[in-house]
């Protein structure tokens, strides 16, 4: 897991180190319509703060890398500083980086609108007391707290748009693949707030476990 300032550009547009200007192109508008103020999922994440640091990040990226002459120097910093090999920039195909967010699939609506109301019609309390007691929460307790009410991974997937393979490294507490810390504290919520416990508690104490974790690799 690493901080949002520590993305490098490319990452920031989740696109490969030699993509095309295409490609640029492409990351960049995708990004804006993900990220932009008036985003559903922006609106759902991120405060109108975290949303204008990472707009201004995107801006920042997409023009470094759309301009070749700002590029190459670019990427000549990366390889100074040993943040990428320069074996990557060649002409081969490169493994787009995990996405964080899904666009919205045919009926998404309809089946977040019935996941919600499943969950509604259960009782929360003892399952949410049992993971709230905890000083430390891992990603077992909360895919635990997903299974006791019968909510598949790709039904969270409808609801909060955030990927699969994403929910997936949150839930095996995956800590190399992780999202920033500004996106997992979101995800996090949203994960909470979806089975209506404390979100505070339920961040505050996974941000412990993986720090632990860590601390203990």
């Amino acid at each position: 897991m690493r901080k949002f300032e520590e993305l490098n550009y490319y990452e920031i547009l989740e696109t490969p180190i030699n993509a095309s200007t295409f490609q640029i192109r492409q990351a960049y508008k995708e990004a804006l319509s993900i990220y932009d103020v008036d985003s559903s999922i922006s609106y759902s994440f991120f405060s109108e703060e975290e949303s204008k640091e990472i707009l201004d990040r995107i801006e920042e990226a997409f023009s470094t890398l759309i301009d070749q002459k700002k590029r190459e120097l670019y990427n000549k910093t990366l390889i100074r500083e040993k943040k990428i090999d320069p074996s990557s920039l060649k002409k081969k195909r490169q493994k787009v980086p995990t996405p964080l967010f899904s666009s919205k699939t045919p009926g998404g609506a309809a089946i977040s609108k019935t996941i919600k109301k499943r969950i509604k019609g259960k009782d929360l309390k003892k399952a949410g007391e049992a993971i709230l007691s905890k000083d430390m929460i891992s990603g077992d307790d909360l895919k635990h707290l997903r299974k006791t009410f019968g909510v598949k991974i790709e039904d969270l997937f409808e609801v909060t748009r955030i990927t699969v393979s994403i929910l997936k490294a949150i839930e095996n507490d995956d800590f190399g693949t992780l999202p920033p810390t500004v996106y997992l504290k979101n995800f996090l919520k949203a994960y909470a707030e979806l089975f209506e416990i404390d979100s505070k508690k339920i961040i505050d104490g996974y941000i412990k476990n993986l720090n632990h974790i860590k601390g203990t690799s």
